[in-house]
């Protein structure tokens, strides 16, 4: 419902998210990969945790043969419900991550700089379980199921490493819940 605003949670402290649900907001960057490789080199793409230790070939794959999104700060990324068949790498800036919940969304958690952002939907063949916005101008890699597996196919030792990084990025956030639920006191 356009227009609309939603409530959401932030440390205590409740903000304002636009109710854009089902209508992703985000535009497509005109750089290429061979051009974002030039603008920042390859080094930098060593340096997100995602794509950390992948070889030169298996980042320029990527790079050339993803979407690549540019966004400004406020934009949607992806929205509630929508099929969760691809993922994101944060390749500068930062997404904020809003989960939906009975009555309202509550921020869960800001993507950094080579972050990914959606896997989980990916590999657990569901839908978006919320909303995604930048939390400033922001540029992100997609990486769609197709392009996971032809990754697979074009550099199996890469796409091990790959699915190495996206299982510590898990266990990362899985700990982290664990912290937070330890330091709450909260009991089953």
């Amino acid at each position: 419902m356009p227009g609309q605003a939603l409530l959401a949670y932030n440390c205590c402290k409740v903000v304002d998210v636009p109710l854009l649900r089902g209508r992703g907001k985000y535009k497509m960057q005109n750089l290429t990969g061979a051009e974002l490789i030039e603008k920042f080199g390859i080094d930098y793409f060593h340096n997100a945790s995602t794509l950390g230790a992948l070889s030169n070939n298996a980042l320029t794959y990527l790079l050339e043969n993803g979407i690549i999104f540019q966004l400004d700060k406020g934009d949607q990324l992806f929205a509630y419900d929508s099929p969760g068949d691809n993922f994101f790498v944060v390749l500068k800036g930062t997404i904020q991550f809003y989960k939906a919940g009975k009555h309202q969304s509550t921020h869960i958690r800001n993507y950094q700089f080579g972050q990914e952002i959606g896997s989980v939907a990916m590999i657990g063949l569901h839908n978006r379980v919320g909303d995604a916005f930048a939390g400033e101008d922001s540029i992100a890699l997609k990486i769609s199921c197709s392009l996971f597996h032809s990754l697979h196919e074009t550099f199996p030792t890469d796409f091990g490493i790959l699915l190495l990084n996206l299982s510590r990025e898990m266990a990362r956030r899985l700990r982290e819940c664990d912290d937070k639920l330890a330091n709450h006191n909260i009991t089953h």
